[in-house]
Order: C-alpha cells, then sequence, then structure tokens
C-alpha cells in the first residue's frame, strides 16, 4: 500500500473514531432530515454524519457502515440559484447552480458535474435515467457508476423532483461491491415514504 493511501486510510479512521464530531443515532422511524424539508421513514438505524465544511446548509447524509462504504444523502428545499456543494467565486471549475426550470438533462449533468468536481470522480458513467415519482410529484431516477480518487468502483441513485420551484433530492451511494446493493432496497423504501415537511 503506497504512502497516500496509507495515509488516506489512517485520516479516514481517525475521524470514524470519534475525536472528531459525533454521529447521531437515526431510529427506524419517521424523521425529519434536512432542516425540516422532507420527512421519511428508515426501516433499520442509521448513523447521521456531522455536517463537513463542504455540505450545503439543505443537506443531510446518513451512513450504515461507514461514508466510505455506503451513505443515503438528503437535499431538501434546496432554492432557485443555489448549488448543491459549497463553492468559491475564485474555484475554477463550479457545479452548476440549481434553476427551477432545469430540464431532466440539466438535472443529471447537475448530478454529474458535483461527481467529477467535488467527489474527485475519475471515471463517471450515467447508467440509466428514467421517470419516477417522488414526494408524490413526478420526478426523475438516475442510475451511475464511478470511480474516485480512491480507485474503488461505487454506484449510485439519485432520486429528485423540484417542487414549487425548489429542489429536493434522495441518493443512494456505495462501493460496487457488495455496499450498494445491500442498501438499495431500503434506500427504495426511504425514497417511497418521503413527503415533504
Amino acid at each position: 500500500m503506497n504512502r497516500r493511501r496509507l495515509a488516506a486510510l489512517a485520516a479516514a479512521l481517525l475521524a470514524l473514531s470519534g475525536c472528531g464530531a459525533k454521529y447521531a443515532l437515526v431510529p427506524p422511524a419517521p424523521v425529519s432530515v434536512a432542516k425540516g424539508g422532507m420527512t421519511v421513514t428508515p426501516g433499520m438505524a442509521w448513523n447521521r454524519i456531522p455536517k463537513g465544511g463542504y455540505d450545503i446548509a439543505w443537506e443531510e447524509n446518513w451512513t450504515e457502515n461507514g461514508p466510505l462504504l455506503d451513505s443515503m444523502g438528503f437535499v431538501a428545499g434546496l432554492p432557485d440559484g443555489q448549488a448543491i456543494a459549497k463553492q468559491r467565486k475564485k474555484d475554477d471549475r463550479k457545479v452548476p447552480v440549481f434553476r427551477a426550470d432545469m430540464s431532466p438533462q440539466d438535472l443529471v449533468s447537475m448530478i454529474e458535474s458535483f461527481y467529477r468536481i467535488k467527489a474527485g470522480a475519475t471515471v463517471f458513467t450515467a447508467d440509466a435515467v428514467a421517470p419516477a415519482t417522488f414526494l408524490g410529484r413526478p420526478g426523475l431516477q438516475f442510475d451511475y457508476s464511478y470511480v474516485g480518487g480512491d480507485q474503488v468502483g461505487r454506484r449510485g441513485r439519485a432520486v429528485m423532483a423540484v417542487v414549487d420551484g425548489k429542489f429536493y433530492l434522495a441518493s443512494l451511494d456505495g462501493t460496487a461491491l457488495h455496499y450498494f446493493d445491500a442498501a438499495l432496497p431500503e434506500f427504495t423504501a426511504v425514497t417511497q415514504s418521503a413527503r415533504l415537511g
């Protein structure tokens, strides 16, 4: 194992060891997420990931086995003109800001840009895009796969909708070997349970 990977692994283990911000248990019951913009009902306990420096105000993330293996994310009520990632004016590359009149292709491109720019995806593949119902409204399901800077293959699914000019998203990321497939039935149930407020 090279020195950079070893250092990254050590940093991740340190972050998970409780030396920093604390994870909070999310019980298998109706719970308000992302500043109260959405309510979901998980079928099992999850761990709420502490907010990081790159998280936006309308965002919340969970994990079952650790964020390097699996994560479920929520964005609720993102207003027109805001991005799904924190960005600085001087950044050379930026994730497009959300616009209430974005087409399905624009929304997919916004998600892909996030993974390429903020998540460090070196390879990103759009696997499928299909209409979906989310929050009781017409929405979109986007399946994708990617390889990050750690060279681990991951798969993801994003379910999204624009409601009253605001952006709502639930996403699942997991390692392509085991963790994505293991969490997918739970994620599907969570998205089906989602409602506004």
